[in-house]
């Protein structure tokens, strides 16, 4: 491969990570090729290789900006095809994003602080599909598994694919396939060392379904997140209003519990015993447009590309297929949103030229976009007491557990802890800005006269002077 010259780069996938990718690498090559094993659909629909597609998916803040960014006028296009927008709902429509932590406190945070579309992940992910379609210099070929690198006669450098139909030469190749990624495998074949890995073993089980109001049910709000069960139990709930009137409505369970019931009966038994009986109340006062689905995901996996000794040139993963956190928080779309920004951010800083290095420094960056949410869903999997393989578990990671249910409580009262809060959820800062000393003084300030020694200790921890 030439260093000055970008001919043609390949997409592994075309999830919402390798659309993304697409769009970005659209500005810096002359033809950008998604491959991708599933048969992609005409219209908003589940497809077979994607079962995670029938519960429910949050876009959060960050990955909103993105895709406006990207996409001019993709707002109106949600709006268009029977998505809930600012817009649709009227300037009136108020804080009508309810999180409901340990305890039951309830925190109301302004919709569109929170990801802005009201919409399934089969109508988000269709209507990106058709906007990179449209784009003139890129092509996605659906049923096209991709099978392995193709290197140089050195193996030091990607050239490309090979699929079922031959070999795909590349001057870049992304794998954005997701979390059954084979790219670990690919690279022991071609002589290079896997990257090393953190597990996380949350073993989440989910049971959804979409319903249709009532007609007589009219509810204030349009999203519930977070709904936990009576006593500290790791169930939770999610109530999503999405495009066309109707609900998405997922429960889910972490840390090896039994699965959940498929019965419409018995999964309002469960919603009954969750600290937000909103959660209930919508199974009640709906019925149902489908079965109720169950998916199971054992394992969780970050995989440090930027941390190989040795890796070859012409190569980048990003997405799920770099790091795959627990999908209960809902960070997977945006996630892949911020890494593909940073991706094309770093081509626009080298001229558009892929130089030297380029494979190293590309993965540093996806690394640092990703790290936050990653550090974030492992403090709350920690929480529950999930296992792990080859995790740093440093204080930031750690969280103290006193002081995060103290900042839940404050952030129900407090309007500025409740944005710093909502800003690390969304990804728009880092976990450690919750320890800053204006935060915690408003966190920790009804401590200061029942109990000095834990006021003490919980600032030791938070702002790591330990």
């Amino acid at each position: 491969m030439s260093y000055d010259e970008n001919g043609r780069a390949v997409v592994l996938g075309a999830g919402i990570a390798g659309l993304l990718t697409a769009r970005v690498l659209s500005e810096h090559y002359d033809e950008v090729v998604v491959v991708e094993r599933d048969e992609l659909p005409d219209r908003p629909d589940h497809r077979r290789f994607v079962p995670q597609s029938h519960h429910a998916h949050g876009l959060l803040g960050s990955g909103r900006e993105v895709l406006v960014a990207l996409f001019p006028g993709f707002s109106a296009e949600m709006e268009a095809a029977g998505a809930i927008t600012a817009a649709s709902s009227g300037p009136e429509m108020g804080d009508r994003s309810i999180f409901v932590v340990r305890g039951g406190t309830t925190i109301r945070i302004p919709i569109w602080w929170t990801g802005g579309f009201c919409a399934s992940r089969v109508l988000i992910e269709h209507a990106v599909r058709a906007r990179v379609r449209a784009l003139p210099n890129v092509t996605i070929r659906d049923r096209t598994p991709a099978l392995g690198l193709l290197t140089s006669a050195s193996r030091r450098l990607v050239t490309g694919v090979r699929t079922p139909d031959g070999e795909l030469g590349a001057d870049l190749v992304v794998d954005a396939s997701g979390r059954r990624s084979a790219l670990p495998e690919w690279l022991e074949e071609i002589g290079y060392r896997p990257p090393p890995e953190s597990a996380v073993h949350s073993d989440v089980r989910y049971a959804s379904l979409v319903t249709e109001p009532d007609p007589d049910f009219a509810p204030e709000w349009l999203i519930v997140l977070g709904a936990q069960a009576a006593g500290g139990a790791s169930v939770g709930g999610v109530v999503l209003s999405i495009e066309n009137g109707l609900l998405h409505i997922s429960l889910g369970t972490t840390g090896g519990r039994a699965p959940l019931p498929t019965a419409i009966d018995e999964l309002r038994a469960v919603a009954d015993r969750t600290t937000a009986p909103v959660t209930a109340e919508a199974l009640r006062r709906s019925t149902p447009v489908g079965p109720v689905r169950t998916f199971h995901v054992r394992t969780n996996v970050r995989r440090y590309y930027d941390r190989m000794s040795e890796m070859p040139a012409g190569l980048v993963a990003l997405g799920d297929a770099a790091s795959a956190s627990n999908p209960i928080y809902g960070q997977g779309m945006s996630v892949a949103a911020l890494s593909a920004v940073a991706l094309g951010r770093l081509l626009t800083a080298e001229d558009g030229a892929v130089r030297p290095g380029f494979e190293r420094r590309a993965a540093r960056a996806i690394a640092a976009t990703s790290s936050g949410a990653w550090r974030l869903a492992l403090g709350e999997d920690l929480r529950y007491g999930c296992r792990t393989e080859g995790v740093r578990t440093p204080l930031s990671v750690r969280f103290d557990a006193g002081y995060r249910n103290r900042l839940e409580r404050a952030a129900a009262l407090d309007p500025e802890v409740a944005m710093a809060f909502n800003d690390v959820l969304n990804l728009h800062r880092p976990l450690s800005s919750l320890g800053s000393p204006r935060i915690a003084r408003r966190v920790l300030r009804p401590l200061r006269d029942r109990n000095p020694a834990v006021l003490s200790e919980t600032v030791v921890a938070v702002l790591g002077l330990s």
